[in-house]
């Protein structure tokens, strides 16, 4: 008994609980990206998340303070894997033609609207249930729209005559695609907003340097 006892209250074991609690929270915030997104944040309480991921109680208030820090939670989660798409999709798009790289963001949206569960930008469908300027879903849907807008403007610097105006104007096409394919799926929004992005960087794109000598 006094082993065992022993045993229990070793650093080792502390590890191994934090290891056991880690799948449950990760099952948490699976859950709890699926049914936000799926049924709404308004719609979606607390405990038919808790129910859905089979975790305790104590697993959700043990890691967040409530309701609005797991949907902050879920809405980083989101943040972070979409980005990571992105991010591979433009550094395999291997081109000198800038339009390209608008083309593999149109790629990433395209490919996750086709999934049957799709309604749209997560990140729009928050902030039209959370409108609050300064809560979880406008902070998160920024930081989001910052980040690839970023990731626009620098593949267009030195491409393009005004990258931060060119880069919003995709932004502007990016979202309207993504908005469109979830209020009329089977049309053919993302090929519509690959066609016009296109012309736009081409209207935008700088003049070749001239050759030496000439």
């Amino acid at each position: 008994m006094t082993q065992t006892g022993e045993a229990e209250n070793t650093p080792q074991t502390g590890v191994e609980r934090q290891q056991r609690r880690k799948p449950g929270l990760e099952r948490l915030l699976a859950t709890a990206d699926e049914l936000l997104y799926a049924e709404g944040i308004q719609q979606t309480g607390v405990q038919r998340i808790l129910e859905q991921s089979n975790v305790a109680r104590g697993t959700l208030y043990g890691n967040f303070g409530g309701k609005d820090d797991l949907i902050a939670a879920y809405l980083q989660r989101r943040h972070t894997h979409t980005l990571a798409a992105v991010t591979t999709a433009i550094e395999h798009a291997h081109s000198d033609d800038p339009a390209d790289v608008f083309d593999a963001l149109l790629d990433v949206g395209e490919s996750r609207s086709q999934q049957g569960s799709f309604r749209g930008c997560a990140f729009a469908l928050a902030v039209a249930e959370m409108p609050a300027a300064d809560g979880p879903a406008a902070h998160w849907a920024r930081t989001h729209k910052t980040a690839i807008k970023a990731l626009l403007k620098q593949a267009l610097t030195g491409r393009v005559a005004v990258p931060e105006r060119t880069a919003e104007s995709l932004m502007v096409l990016y979202d309207g695609a993504l908005l469109s394919a979830a209020l009329r799926p089977g049309e053919d929004s993302f090929e519509a907003a690959r066609a016009t992005g296109r012309l736009l960087i081409t209207t935008a794109l700088l003049p070749p340097d001239p050759a030496p000598g000439s």
